[in-house]
């Protein structure tokens, strides 16, 4: 093969398979590879959810490491890069989306008296699903890096029990706690609600944050209630405000997940409008199958007893512990 210089250029957003087979399969036809990745600049234009650049270098730079694959990276600020200069590049690796780019790549150096790249096409990864594996899949909170759904079709449909074992590991906080008194709720939602962008969909749980909430004047993307709180008939429930909202009535009895609330969670989760789900039972385990669902960089929060309100941004870590508990419970059988 000789002494040869491929490049890749792309976003690299969400580090997946598909990214990682688009890497292999270009470096294995050269000897070093050029990895250019889109700026911040470039990215934030276009979608504000992308991770930042340094994330998607250092997540690149553990892979390459990992994988042995003789490659450096490099910012690109522009819609071609170097690839169209550069004298001893030979190889340029893409999927089928890109071809077109690629072409116009070697369009541009022929004129300036440069040999044409030799383009890599490299097949996209599908999904559990048969869709294409992408960043923005990804980001919707449906599949995880190697396109597997968080949570299957089936498990929608399933009814489980909570096991004992998993019952202090739940009590304990999913994410970062803001103090604040039971008899004065605003002192916590005050705190949470300056935590969190004015565009960032949130998804409360329990009644006493859900009321609290309203009483801000923000208004949750998605709603849980049961009427009750820390499992005592809560009188202030009525004084929240569900008529102006699309109701999701569920049934859900203690140390549950049925069917029902999953598919509540779903429904909920599947539009944009601001729901209440609405449940006849309990709703303490609702952010479990609610995390599996939510896009990332969305938020969940609910109330810790006596202490206040736990937010949680849903990355890849929130689902994955979402998945791990999930992964414990007891399938029970359908009546």
């Amino acid at each position: 093969m000789g002494e040869s210089v491929g490049v890749l250029g792309g976003t690299f957003d969400h580090l997946h398979s598909g990214h990682k087979n688009l890497i292999l399969a270009t470096a294995s036809e050269c000897n070093y590879l050029q990895i250019h990745v889109v700026s911040d600049n470039m990215v934030k234009s276009k979608n504000a959810s992308i991770q930042s650049l340094q994330v998607r270098l250092s997540n690149l730079e553990i892979f390459l490491k990992e994988e042995g694959v003789n490659a450096s990276c490099f910012v690109l600020e522009d819609r071609f890069g170097p690839a169209i200069s550069m004298k001893e590049c030979s190889v340029i690796g893409c999927t089928n989306e890109t071809v077109s780019t690629c072409n116009e790549i070697n369009s541009i150096r022929e004129k300036r008296g440069l040999e044409p790249l030799k383009i890599i096409i490299v097949e996209h990864v599908l999904d559990e699903e048969g869709e294409i594996l992408s960043s923005s899949r990804i980001r919707s909170g449906l599949v995880d890096q190697s396109g597997n759904y968080w949570i299957k079709d089936w498990e929608i449909h399933t009814n489980f029990r909570m096991p004992e074992v998993l019952d202090d590991e739940l009590k304990q906080p999913m994410g970062v706690l803001h103090k604040g008194p039971e008899d004065n709720t605003a002192i916590a939602m005050d705190s949470a609600l300056n935590s969190i962008p004015d565009d960032v969909p949130i998804v409360a749980v329990g009644d006493v944050t859900v009321l609290a909430m309203q009483e801000s004047g923000r208004i949750p993307w998605i709603s849980v209630i049961d009427g009750q709180t820390q499992r005592r008939k809560w009188g202030k429930s009525s004084q929240i405000r569900t008529n102006e909202y699309r109701i999701i009535e569920v049934q859900n009895p203690p140390g549950m997940l049925t069917a029902s609330m999953m598919q509540g969670c779903f429904e909920a989760t599947s539009n944009q409008e601001s729901v209440v789900i609405n449940v006849d039972g309990e709703e303490d385990l609702a952010p479990i199958p609610l995390i599996l669902m939510l896009p990332l960089d969305s938020v969940l929060m609910y109330g810790q007893p006596n202490e206040g309100l736990v937010v949680r941004t849903i990355d890849i870590n929130a689902k994955h512990r979402a998945r791990r508990f999930l992964d414990a419970f007891i399938e029970e059988a359908t009546p």
